[in-house]
C-alpha cells in the first residue's frame, strides 16, 4: 500500500514519518489500521465524474480488502453510468471514535460486474447484519443489480485528534 501525498505536502517536505509536522495531532494510518478502518460496517462515500464535469458523490453499504473495493448499484444509476464512462472512481470512509477522527480514500479503476456475485452479497449482510442484500429478489429487479469494483490504486489514509 502506498499512502499518497499530495503535491503541496511532498514539495514543502511537511510530512515526516507519517507525522504532519505542522500538527502533532495528525498522522498518516497503518496499513492495518486503514484495512480496518475498511472492514468496519461504515457507510462509504463513492464519487464518480458526471459526463457534465461535476463529482457525483452518494452513500454506499461496501466490501473492502487489500486491493478493492466493491458495492451493489443498478445497472442503470448516475454512478453507474458515470463508472462505465469514466473507468475512474474514489470511495472516502470516515469514522469519528472519541476525539478521533479517521478517514480513508480509495481512487482508482472500476469496473461492473453483472451480475452480482451470490458470495459478495452474503458478504454485505454479514458486514452490516442485514439479511436483504442476498435474499428477496425478484428476476427484474435481480436482472438490474450490479457490482460496482474498485481496484485500489491510491490510498489517503489519516487520523488526527483534539
Amino acid at each position: 500500500m502506498t499512502l499518497a501525498l499530495s503535491v503541496t505536502e511532498a514539495k514543502a517536505g511537511k510530512v515526516e514519518s507519517g507525522v504532519d509536522v505542522s500538527d502533532p495531532n495528525k498522522r498518516r494510518l497503518t496499513r492495518g489500521e486503514s484495512l480496518r478502518l475498511l472492514s468496519r460496517p461504515l457507510v462509504g462515500v463513492f464519487s464518480s465524474l458526471s459526463e457534465a464535469g461535476w463529482i457525483h458523490s452518494v452513500p454506499v453499504h461496501f466490501l473492502g480488502g487489500e486491493d478493492r473495493v466493491s458495492f451493489l448499484a443498478g445497472a442503470g444509476d448516475v454512478k453507474t453510468r458515470n463508472a462505465q464512462r469514466t473507468g475512474q472512481g474514489t470511495l472516502c470512509v470516515e469514522a469519528t471514535d472519541g476525539n478521533s477522527r479517521s478517514f480513508v480514500s480509495v481512487s482508482g479503476p472500476v469496473t461492473v460486474q453483472s451480475p452480482p456475485g451470490a458470495a459478495d452479497l452474503r458478504a454485505l449482510d454479514a458486514k452490516y447484519s442485514r439479511d436483504d442484500f442476498a435474499n428477496g429478489w425478484d428476476d427484474a429487479s435481480f436482472g438490474s443489480a450490479v457490482m460496482i469494483v474498485l481496484t485500489i490504486e491510491r490510498w489517503i489514509a489519516w487520523t488526527d485528534w483534539d
